[in-house]
């Protein structure tokens, strides 16, 4: 039925939308790019975080690397359990290598700031200026404080067993 609805209209602005459309809503046609609009220089590669040094990503990794390493220090104590934080530290590389190989495809434009300069200045972000201190907490406030939980709970499960 659909498909004869599409065969006898004249135009597709008088076609049935889905319901998810509000009703009476015209629909303009896409237009066709040229094909010379499709270039390389269109869809280069830009820096994903310019104003963010690399030190901050090894702060990050260290942070989950010593969570993982908490988990050993906290919970391996059988088979099951040592199974259990080697499947999660490669997640944890695979977590790190994705974006490792992306920002490989960056263009080397510039030189990223420092870190003393990252924490001096600090970044814009969508909803404006945050500081560098404010900047880096927000990035490793969630490592350290599951990094810190695990410490607590491998210490009271020592107590209490």
């Amino acid at each position: 039925m659909r498909h004869q609805q599409i065969a006898d209209s004249q135009s597709y602005d008088r076609i049935d939308i889905a319901a998810v459309w509000p009703a009476g809503v015209q629909v303009a046609p896409v237009p066709i790019a040229e094909p010379d609009a499709f270039c390389a220089e269109t869809f280069r590669a830009t820096p994903a975080a310019p104003d963010v040094p690399a030190g901050v990503g090894r702060l990050i990794v260290g942070a989950y690397a010593g969570l993982i390493a908490m988990f050993a220090l906290a919970s391996v104590a059988s088979f099951q359990s040592a199974f259990m934080v080697s499947i999660s530290a490669l997640f944890l590389v695979a977590f790190f290598t994705v974006p490792r190989l992306f920002l490989a495809q960056e263009p080397k434009t510039g030189r990223r700031p420092t870190l003393e300069q990252f924490l001096a200045e600090g970044m814009e972000t969508l909803t404006g200026h945050c500081t560098g201190r404010d900047a880096l907490i927000q990035m490793l406030i969630v490592p350290v404080f599951l990094t810190l939980a695990v410490a607590v709970m491998g210490i009271a499960a020592a107590i209490y067993m």
